[in-house]
């Protein structure tokens, strides 16, 4: 994962996982409302909380929806998700083997709807 953020490199990134198929086996429920609530208190706060598969269904999530709107984000919404990219990196180089191995698990299930 680069350290420093760009619009590509993190989509490429966030789509290693299948977001919405991670968000339901994860009893997250709909992926969108979930990850509509996490970016609003993202907002609000200045920050993001989660685990790092949390943050990474964020960063899935933050990529579709721009998807959807056509263009990628600029000026705030741009800051707050390359902050999601960063705090998403000091995650994952703190994660435990449980964890990453969970996360390695999704990434194989993941795999061939991803291509």
């Amino acid at each position: 994962m680069p350290e420093a953020f760009s619009w590509e490199a993190s989509g490429a990134f966030a789509h290693l996982l299948h977001g919405y198929d991670v968000s339901s086996a994860l009893d997250f429920g709909e992926l969108a409302f979930w990850a509509n609530e996490q970016a609003d208190e993202a907002a609000m706060a200045g920050s993001w909380r989660g685990t790092a598969i949390e943050l990474w269904l964020c960063l899935f999530y933050e990529h579709r929806r721009f998807r959807h709107f056509g263009f990628e984000p600029v000026g705030a919404d741009r800051d707050l998700i390359a902050q999601l990219w960063q705090q998403l990196r000091s995650q994952l180089q703190v994660i435990g083997d449980e964890e990453r191995a969970a996360i390695l698990g999704q990434i194989a299930a993941s795999a061939p709807k991803m291509r």
